[in-house]
């Protein structure tokens, strides 16, 4: 059964539809794509008329701004100025520009409402378009999990052009080419998916010149966490999905030819994977190591330690450029021989932020990478070459972009993903750019790359996914939503409980935030901003800027200027303040030793390491009597919590069961949490005082924090009693379980191919 998005429902049944709205002495006229004032009419643009008549068909509700965005400028990218300029149009042609407004309602901070007494007309006469008129067929959505679709495309005579309502006319047509297009889809992908030979899925020079939509759903009891990403000839999808009982995760390889995807072994944890050039091994990154692993997971290779995984890509001559965000790119052989070297340096000084997701060009020479930094003249994508490290930046966006040989580039823009042109021989932008799809969460360093390319096949992620905090009881049970401006990390408590702090993401809002635990109210006090704590007395606040790099002091009441406390060339993690006020703990990391355990003496500056040795260290808390320090360590090869004296560093105890990380005390010390590998919140009750002893750890609830609870990020937060949790949570706004793959993407806007109708190009 086919069914129309929500954004397009207004517009399905046209046939059915008044033939015209009245309010006041105005009337909109649907069939002659006009609006009266008596017998005079008013002049409007059509987009304007568009929006009228859209507001006008949903009167009953308040409007989105992304959902008129999405209906009326369908395939083309504007900013939120375009539907404000229509709105203020509207408005003088209505004489509605009054602050009490009589027709259009404005909603803050969500949309617009038509609240115009309206009346309908007698409705107009049921006809057909004429079949020279027929337009694109570009999707079919609402397909149910599990299954597969296909967009299938409908030629467009090039003698008759579209009615200037082109979003009612295509979907007139959408209806009767139903049956033809189910039809279509189940002869198609019996060809094109269940062939079981060794030939890729896609074959240029015998595509059909359609555009196949297919999908990858999750595999039976698992949930898929990751974008698919394609391997170089063609055949493959890599993702990573977890277990939805165990909670564990790993890579699944699953070959274009074949029906089931399986588990490679020994990826547990797995982040960022990529392909080797002949698509026989995978790499990927998985506690603190760059690894490399066949496609049965028999034959695995550790190659160097990465604290900072963002993103790699594996050359022909068996190289590997791999980006630590946290300090820039670096180049390794795949076969784990010779020295780490590096290629370019995080800039530190110009503001620059992280360095990420690096993709060699075909040639095998150049590369593309990610600047995300402070400064917008810097942020972007560049180009590089691997022998003379000089680079030309390519394309302004704060989104990963990914190269999609031969020449485009594809980058996620207010949630449309958006293929741009380029001519790989200079290179540089050819002006020529097309929305691919809508509904596109944005990828970021923190979460896994969602947009892949190889020949003739793309796949990404449909659904957008919102990160939230959320309060939760001892038992799970969700409480209330934090209210927050922007994606927030690593929150912690004020100690009275009022405030939560936290950082916001380096590509979208970057900064030091404050809401309100009781009302919705927010405030931004520090642009350049990571991982900051709370001093004992709750009056002033600590946090890493210039890329962690230096640790700064201020009030936590917003007033006065921060100062520097230390700075060095050392990336910098705050864990902890101690309760007497006089040090604070931090991770300090570095690319030969990992990550360490720190301590400052706040009145001099000074440092010295407090648990430094050959394994990763980090994520330290004091006890509230502050003669415990709770710590973790990758040491037994899993990353676990360990508990020891402060600041001797005796009567060491690994507390945690099976792996852990992100140790929290009760603020009566009565209490141990910790987060399991398994993303559960673990519950230590702590018995005696001198020494410490624990009972075994118990399991409260399973969180859906994205990834395992390691390296530097804070996931959640306990109140004082540990009653309630306030837990980094994904959010899915509008999303599907499933990888989508389009085969022959390039198809739905080739305009030379006879076979298609021309999709709309970017303004």
């Amino acid at each position: 059964m086919y069914s129309a998005s929500p954004e397009h429902s207004a517009y399905m049944d046209t046939a059915a539809a008044p033939g015209s709205y009245a309010f006041d002495e105005y009337v909109v006229d649907v069939g002659g794509f006009k609006l009266l004032r008596g017998t005079t009419v008013v002049a409007l643009p059509s987009r304007t008329f568009d929006v009228l008549l859209y507001l006008i068909r949903h009167r009953d509700r308040s409007v989105r701004k992304d959902e008129i965005i999405s209906s009326i400028w369908d395939n083309v990218i504007v900013t939120d100025d375009s539907l404000i300029h229509a709105i203020s149009v509207l408005r003088r042609a209505l004489g509605d520009e009054s602050r009490q407004h009589k027709y259009i309602e404005t909603i803050p901070r969500r949309g617009y409402r038509f609240v115009g007494k309206v009346q309908l007309v007698e409705p107009r006469s049921n006809h057909c378009a004429p079949a020279e008129k027929q337009a694109t067929v570009e999707e079919q959505p609402g397909i149910p999990a599990g299954q597969t679709g296909a967009e299938i495309t409908v030629n467009a005579s090039a003698a008759t052009s579209l009615p200037n309502n082109k979003v009612i006319q295509r979907l007139l047509t959408r209806t009767r080419w139903v049956a033809v297009i189910l039809g279509s889809v189940a002869a198609l992908l019996a060809v094109v998916i269940f062939q079981p030979d060794s030939r890729p899925l896609y074959q240029p020079e015998k595509t059909s010149g359609a555009s196949v939509r297919l999908f990858q759903p999750s595999p039976p009891g698992m949930s898929i966490v990751s974008g698919g990403v394609l391997s170089p000839d063609g055949r493959y999808l890599a993702f990573i999905a977890r277990d939805e009982v165990s909670g564990h995760s790993g890579i699944w390889v699953r070959s274009l030819q074949a029906n089931d995807p399986r588990l490679v072994k020994g990826t547990e944890g797995a982040s960022k994977p990529f392909w080797s050039p002949d698509s026989v091994r995978i790499g990927f990154f998985a506690s603190g190591k760059l690894v490399t692993s066949d496609l049965y997971g028999e034959q695995r290779k550790a190659i160097t330690s990465v604290s900072g995984a963002a993103g790699a890509t594996w050359n022909q001559d068996d190289t590997i450029l791999y980006a630590d965000w946290t300090n820039g790119l670096f180049t390794v052989s795949a076969s784990a021989t010779g020295e780490v070297a590096p290629t370019l340096l995080l800039k530190r000084d110009s503001q620059d932020l992280a360095v990420a997701w690096p993709q060699f060009f075909p040639d095998g020479h150049r590369f593309l990478y990610q600047i995300v930094s402070l400064d917008p003249k810097r942020e972007g994508a560049y180009v590089s070459d691997i022998e003379s490290q000089q680079s030309i930046k390519l394309l302004d966006t704060a989104s990963p972009v990914t190269l999609a040989p031969p020449n485009y580039l594809l980058y996620v823009q207010r949630d449309m993903l958006i293929a741009e042109e380029f001519d790989p021989r200079r290179p540089e932008l050819t002006g020529q750019a097309f929305v691919v799809a809508r509904g596109v969460s944005e990828p970021s360093i923190t979460v896994e790359k969602s947009v892949s390319a190889s020949v003739g096949l793309l796949a990404f992620n449909p659904g957008i996914k919102q990160q939230n905090l959320v309060w939760f009881d001892r038992a799970g049970s969700q409480l209330q939503a934090q209210a927050i401006p922007t994606e927030l990390y690593n929150p912690r408590l004020s100690p009275d409980g009022t405030r939560v702090m936290a950082s916001s993401s380096v590509t979208s809002n970057p900064g030091l935030w404050f809401t309100n635990v009781e009302r919705e109210e927010y405030a931004r006090i520090e642009t350049d901003a990571m991982a900051p704590i709370w001093s004992p007395d709750g009056r002033q606040v600590a946090f890493t800027s210039r890329a962690g790099t230096d640790l700064m002091l201020r009030s936590s009441d917003g007033t006065g200027a921060p100062r520097r406390l230390m700075s060095d060339e050392h990336i910098k993690i705050l864990n902890d303040w101690s309760a007497d006020g006089s040090h604070i703990i931090y991770t300090r990391q570095s690319p030969k030793s990992g990550f360490d355990i720190w301590i400052v003496d706040i009145p001099t500056g000074n440092t010295r390491p407090l648990i430094a040795g050959s394994h990763n260290e980090t994520q330290a808390r004091l006890s509230p009597d502050g003669k415990w320090i709770a710590y973790t360590s990758d040491e037994s090869g899993v990353l676990e919590v360990y508990v020891a004296s402060f600041p001797a560093l005796e009567n060491r105890t690994r507390v945690s069961r099976g792996g852990g990380g992100q140790p929290q005390w009760r603020s009566d010390q009565k209490e141990l949490f910790y987060l399991s590998l398994d993303q559960a919140i673990m519950a230590l009750t702590v018995d005696g005082i001198q020494p410490l002893a624990f009972r075994s750890p118990q399991q409260l609830f399973r969180t859906s924090i994205p990834g395992a609870p390691g390296g530097g990020r804070d996931n959640y937060v306990v109140n004082a009693t540990g009653s309630r949790f306030l837990v980094d949570t994904n959010v899915n706004v509008s999303s599907s379980p499933e990888i989508s793959i389009l085969v022959n993407w390039t198809a739905r806007f080739h305009n030379n191919n006879p076979g298609l109708a021309q999709a709309s190009p970017l303004h």
